[in-house]
C-alpha cells in the first residue's frame, strides 16, 4: 500500500509482485489460491474480482483480512491434519519400540538366570556381564542407571542393593521389571526428543521444498502461457517443451506422469485430456494446479518414505556405533588398569599412553578432550585433575564412564553431521541421475517411435 490509502490498487499489487521479494514469498506460501493468483498477470483481474467483495476495483484492508482469514483457516486445518498424522506415527513407533524393548529385556533376564530360578544371583550377573555380549549390549543401552552399573565391577554391589528392593540378596522378576520400566520410560523420552527433532527438520525442509516447487510450477505455467490467457493451448505446450529448457526440466523432474507426458508428442493429446477436466481443449490454471498438487503430494510422500528409511538406518548405525564404542572403552579401561583395582593410577596411564597402541588409538579418537590430553605429556596432569572429580588421585570407573559418555555424545554428533552430509550429497546425485536417466529413456522412446503412435 504505497500511498497509505488503506486499499490496494491494481498498479500497487502489480508493482509489488514484480519487485518485492517479501511480498512474493508471503503470497506464494500463504495457501490461499486467490492471494497466490495475485502473482500471475493472467489471473490478476480474476483474483482482484474474487477478493474485492464490494466491487470498488481495489482491495480494502477488511477485504484483505477476509482473504487472510481464509488462508489462515486452511493453514491451521493442514497443521491439525499433520499433527494427527504425526501422532498416529508416533504411537505406532512407541508401540513397536516398547514391544521390542520388553521382549529383549525378558530374553536378557532368562539369559542371566542360568538356573531358571526366576531371580538373578550375584554370581549369575557377574558371569553374564563379563561373558555374554548380548546381555552387555542390552544393559549398556537400557536407559536405567542401576542396570547399567551392573557392568562396572566397582559399582555392581551398590547397583544390586538399589535393584534388590526386598533385600533378598537377589534380583527377582518383579524387581527386574520395575527397573526395566524405568529404563523404558527414559528410552521413550529419548525417542520422543529425537522424533521431535526429526519432525521439526522435516517440516522445515518440506515447507521450503513445497514453496519452491509451487513457485517453479507457477513460473513454468507463465513461461508456457505466451498469450497471458490463463490457459495453455496445445500449440503453447508444444512450443515450450521443444524450446524452453526450464519448462523441460521442471516437467521431467515433477514426478507426475501426466505432466511428464506433455514432453512426448505421441502422448500429448492423452495427457491434455487427462489434465483438462472441463474438456475445453486447453489447460486452465486451476487444472494445472490440480495436477501440480497431485505431483507435490507424491513428492512429499516419497520424501517422507525416504526420511523414514534414513531414520531406521541412522538408528541402526547409532546403536552399532554406541555398542562398539562402549565395548572399546571398557576394554581400554581394563588394559590400562594393570592391577585390576578398578581405578587408573597416574603411572598406569603414563605407561599405557606410551606403550599400548590400542589405548593410544582409542583415546586419540574418543571425542573427549581430557581423555585425549592424556596423550600429551604437558597436558596430562591437568587432564587428570579434570577427570578425577572426587580428587582421589586416580580415575575410577565412574569418572571414566562420565568422560566416555561425553566423548560418545561428541562422536555421535560428528556421526550425525557426516551422515546428513552424505545423505544430502546422495540425494542430489540420485535426483540428478534419475532426471537424466528418465529424460534419456523418454528421448530414446521418441527416437524409436518413428510414426509418433505412442507405441
Amino acid at each position: 500500500d504505497k500511498d497509505d490509502s488503506g486499499s490496494l490498487s491494481h498498479q500497487e499489487i502489480l508493482g509489488a509482485v514484480k519487485t518485492n521479494a517479501e511480498v512474493k514469498k508471503f503470497l506464494n506460501d500463504c495457501g490461499d489460491r486467490n492471494l497466490q493468483y495475485l502473482l500471475m498477470p493472467s489471473k490478476l483481474e480474476a483474483s482482484l474480482k474474487a477478493i474485492d467483495s464490494d466491487g470498488s476495483g481495489e482491495i480494502e484492508l477488511p477485504e484483505w483480512e477476509t482473504a487472510i482469514e481464509t488462508a489462515l483457516k486452511a493453514k491451521l486445518a493442514q497443521r491439525a491434519a499433520d499433527r494427527e498424522r504425526r501422532a498416529k506415527e508416533a504411537a505406532a513407533e512407541i508401540a513397536a519400540f516398547t514391544a521390542e524393548f520388553l521382549n529383549a529385556a525378558r530374553k536378557v533376564f532368562e539369559m542371566i538366570d542360568k538356573d531358571g530360578s526366576g531371580s538373578l544371583a550375584i554370581d549369575e550377573i557377574t558371569r553374564a556381564v563379563k561373558e555374554d555380549q548380548e546381555v552387555i549390549d542390552f544393559l549398556e543401552n537400557c536407559g536405567e542407571p542401576n542396570l547399567q552399573f551392573l557392568l562396572r565391577p566397582k559399582r555392581l554391589k551398590k547397583a544390586l542393593e538399589a535393584l534388590d528392593t526386598d533385600k533378598s540378596g537377589e534380583v527377582d522378576e518383579e524387581e527386574w521389571d520395575e527397573a526395566i520400566h524405568r529404563g523404558l520410560a527414559a528410552r521413550l523420552e529419548q525417542l520422543r526428543e529425537e522424533r521431535e527433532r526429526r519432525e521439526r527438520a522435516a517440516r522445515a525442509e518440506d515447507e521450503a521444498f513445497s514453496a519452491a516447487f509451487l513457485n517453479a510450477a507457477r513460473e513454468v505455467f507463465m513461461l508456457m502461457d505466451k498469450d497471458d490467457s490463463g490457459s495453455l493451448s496445445h500449440q503453447e505446450i508444444l512450443g515450450a517443451v521443444k524450446t524452453n529448457a526450464e519448462v523441460k526440466k521442471f516437467l521431467n523432474d515433477c514426478g507426475d506422469r501426466n505432466l511428464q507426458y506433455l514432453l512426448m508428442p505421441s502422448k500429448l493429446e492423452a495427457s491434455l485430456k487427462a489434465i483438462d477436466s472441463d474438456g475445453s481443449g486447453e489447460i486452465e490454471l486451476p487444472e494445472w494446479e490440480t495436477a501440480i498438487e497431485t505431483a507435490l503430494k507424491a513428492k512429499l510422500a516419497q520424501r517422507a518414505a525416504d526420511r523414514e528409511r534414513r531414520a531406521k538406518e541412522a538408528a541402526a548405525e547409532i546403536a552399532a556405533f554406541t555398542a562398539e564404542f562402549l565395548n572399546a572403552a571398557r576394554k581400554v579401561f581394563e588394559m590400562i588398569d594393570k592391577d585390576g583395582s578398578g581405578s587408573l593410577a597416574i603411572d598406569e596411564i603414563t605407561r599405557a599412553v606410551k606403550e599400548d597402541q590400542e589405548v593410544i588409538d582409542f583415546l586419540e579418537n574418543c571425542g573427549e578432550p581430557n581423555l585425549q590430553f592424556l596423550l600429551r605429556p604437558k597436558r596430562l596432569k591437568k587432564a587428570l585433575e579434570a577427570l578425577d572429580t572426587d580428587k582421589s588421585g586416580e580415575v575410577d570407573e565412574e569418572e571414566w564412564d562420565e568422560a566416555i559418555h561425553r566423548g560418545l555424545a561428541a562422536r555421535l554428533e560428528q556421526l550425525r553431521e557426516e551422515r546428513e552430509r552424505r545423505e544430502r550429497a546422495a540425494r542430489a546425485e540420485d535426483e540428478a541421475f534419475s532426471a537424466a536417466f528418465l529424460n534419456a529413456a523418454r528421448e530414446v522412446f521418441m527416437l524409436m517411435d518413428k510414426d509418433d503412435s505412442g507405441s
